[in-house]
């Protein structure tokens, strides 16, 4: 079922409420401007009209250890999908950016409901990709970091794009369910933006200065530090080095 909403906080709100209700897995809810979207860490998600908004009930059937994988998989789905509908060359920054031509195209926020045994009863999938924005339509800080599908020559509406994106992330989901594990973190390794590339990694303690080395087996990026010494990073900020 599809709830479509001009203007919501955040899509993910509503579809939060809507799965501690019981709504089916699947369920989808779209907004042409999110007023309170939210990104990773608390951070606001900027909304503007012209994006593609939406939130997914995922009520998947999988092991407790894979769960945290849904964000991964999301971006796997949504790369290729968009790259296949769009023809633009999406990547995938660690662990939940949607990249193009060196600025952020999109985000994924995967956010679980309460927890029955080792279970969470569902996860929230929230999903916003700059289509048909402007580099006017966003905060001036944002500008020249932020990129839309219209700013890479591709016309396409919001509305438009939504079915086909759903599709792929529906296939993927099923994918992992039916221990397809490994072939989608090797697909999210081919999409790996920050592989090879110095980087900085921001602890909350200290900025360690680093090269990517690529996606582990459990979710976690691997770093190696200037010094040699390999992090498996959990949390915190992964982002390129200022030059």
């Amino acid at each position: 079922m599809l709830h479509h909403v001009t203007v919501l906080d955040s899509t993910s709100n509503l579809a939060f409420a809507l799965a501690q209700q019981g709504a089916a897995h699947g369920t989808v809810v779209q907004a042409e401007q999110q007023t309170g979207g939210r990104g990773r860490a608390g951070r606001q998600f900027s909304s503007p009209p012209g994006g593609l908004y939406f939130s997914v009930i995922l009520r998947p059937a999988l092991e407790p250890a894979d769960f945290p994988l849904l964000t991964l998989v999301a971006g796997v789905a949504l790369a290729v999908g968009l790259r296949q509908v769009t023809g633009v060359q999406v990547q995938l920054k660690w662990p939940n950016d949607l990249y193009l031509v060196d600025r952020k195209l999109g985000g994924i926020l995967a956010e679980s409901g309460p927890v029955q045994g080792a279970l969470p009863e569902f996860v929230v999938v929230g999903v916003g990709i700059n289509v048909a924005t402007q580099p006017e339509d966003f905060p001036p800080e944002l500008r020249g970091k932020v990129i839309s599908l219209a700013e890479a020559g591709v016309k396409i509406s919001p509305t438009a794009l939504l079915p086909s994106l759903l599709e792929y992330l529906e296939k993927a989901v099923e994918r992992l369910e039916k221990g397809g594990k490994a072939a989608l973190l090797a697909e999210w390794r081919s999409l790996d933006y920050l592989l090879n590339k110095p980087l900085e990694y921001d602890s909350g303690e200290r900025i360690v200065p680093a090269i990517g080395v690529g996606l582990a087996e459990d979710g976690r990026y691997i770093i190696v530090d200037y010094s040699g010494k390999e992090h498996r990073v959990m949390a915190g900020d992964v982002k390129l080095a200022r030059m």
